[in-house]
């Protein structure tokens, strides 16, 4: 039976609430081909073709590799005080939702949201998942989200893509629309993926065949060794694509450099973990005081 939305803050909640972390990502996996569960309609998916250029991957094992995230998140000790009935949810740089559909049943619907500033994929994902609130805005902070907001803002493959200027200013912003003792976490490539490009870029020179993906932040960053060298020196290194643009091929955020930026611009945050171990990027956490 269909459910009624109308009597209910959050039907997901109510019904797959008391679902393990690995049963809730099982049922999404098998949304893909079962867009109706237990009487619900969950989120759909854009073309394999867009989730490939975006991720490298799509389907099931796309599904599997933001789970993973999801899984870390959901397993830290503050999540399940600020995953509760009235709290805020903000999925930072949302893309078409692929991150932000894990926490569908932890937040009411009418405080679940996500933010994109690429109009055409924030169209999409409002098309994929009429669930989330997704505000629209600029590659740079324009003060459309509301302030004093989030209690939990999560944000997937960002940080790893932003200038220093662009990092900056959106850790203000983060200031600027979270609660205090709300709490974000974020990605961003650290060192493993730097010393992956490092031995690939030799791989390359010896005339062998790397991912596209690879060779095209191999030959934006110049001289990769000396970038590597850079990011061990505590800088933030930034391999833009487009030298007007805040959007690069990819950065690499060391924790000294954040923490150094968190000082300097006087932010209100708590570095609470930098985390380079526990999923594919580094993951750093901040709570707001």
């Amino acid at each position: 039976m269909p459910y009624d939305f109308d009597g209910s803050i959050n039907p997901f909640r109510d019904r797959f609430g008391s679902l393990s972390i690995e049963e809730w990502c099982e049922t999404l996996v098998a949304s893909i081909n079962e867009p109706v569960i237990a009487g619900l309609q969950f989120p759909r998916f854009p073309p394999s073709e867009l989730q490939e250029r975006t991720h490298g991957t799509s389907g099931a094992i796309a599904l599997q590799e933001a789970g993973k995230f999801y899984a870390f998140v959901a397993s830290q000790p503050f999540f399940a005080q600020k995953a509760v009935p009235g709290a805020s949810f903000l999925d930072f740089g949302t893309g078409w939702g692929r991150i932000a559909r894990f926490f569908l049943r932890h937040f009411d619907l009418d405080r679940y949201c996500g933010f994109e500033p690429q109009r055409s994929s924030s169209f999409r994902t409002r098309a994929l998942n009429p669930y989330l609130l997704v505000f629209t805005g600029q590659a740079l902070p324009d003060r459309m989200l509301p302030a004093d907001r989030f209690d939990l803002i999560v944000g997937w493959s960002v940080f790893s893509h932003l200038s220093e200027i662009a990092t900056a200013a959106w850790l203000d912003e983060l200031a600027r629309i979270m609660r205090p003792d709300g709490y974000c976490l974020m990605s961003t490539f650290g060192e493993r993926f730097l010393d992956q490009l490092v031995d690939l870029h030799a791989m390359l020179q010896a005339g062998g065949e790397i991912h596209w993906y690879h060779r095209y932040v191999i030959e934006s960053a110049g001289d990769i060794v000396e970038q590597q060298r850079r990011y061990e020196r505590g800088e933030l290194v930034w391999i833009p694509d487009h030298p007007d643009l805040h959007y690069g091929a990819a950065t690499f955020l060391p924790e000294r450099a954040l923490a150094r930026i968190i000082e300097t611009r006087g932010l209100p945050f708590e570095l609470v973990a930098f985390d380079r171990h526990s999923v594919n990027m580094d993951v750093f956490i901040l709570r707001r005081r």
